[in-house]
């Protein structure tokens, strides 16, 4: 999956790229599966699609999220493919320690806000963040 949201062809339908891509554990906490994909049709009905990633990130629980990241800079638009592990305070101690210990190099928790993700990503110039002015996100 991560292969065919890395490649893009131009032959390829552009309505049918995965735009986001919610993981977790599964009931056993042994594995991690996809919960929900997201596809570019299904995200022009969302409208603003930087919301939704953020609304993925519940107040109880912890989730890793794939997200192909539509941004512009004052040079040129740009996507990166960017990797969310996102552990809340309000998750019970026991999924936290069984997420970050996959990602231990993630240290407390991010600000979410359009500024900050940018930020985050090296992209301190960034304008717009799907197709949004940054400043008013």
């Amino acid at each position: 999956m991560l292969l065919s949201m890395k490649l893009n062809r131009s032959s390829d339908d552009a309505n049918e790229r995965i735009r986001v891509v919610e993981l977790g554990l599964n009931d056993a906490n042994t594995e991690i599966e996809v919960k929900q994909v997201i596809m570019e049709k299904d995200v022009k009905t969302l409208g603003n699609v930087f919301k939704f990633v953020q609304c993925l990130m519940g107040e109880k629980e912890c989730r890793y999220i794939v997200y192909d990241c539509h941004y512009e800079t004052p040079q040129t638009k740009k996507e990166d493919l960017i990797f969310i592990m996102w552990s809340c305070d309000h998750a019970s101690p026991k999924s936290r320690m069984v997420y970050s210990s996959s990602k231990s190099a993630l240290h407390g928790k991010d600000e979410t806000t359009p500024q900050s993700f940018c930020g985050k990503m090296g992209k301190e110039k960034v304008l717009k963040l799907e197709g949004l002015d940054v400043k008013e996100s």
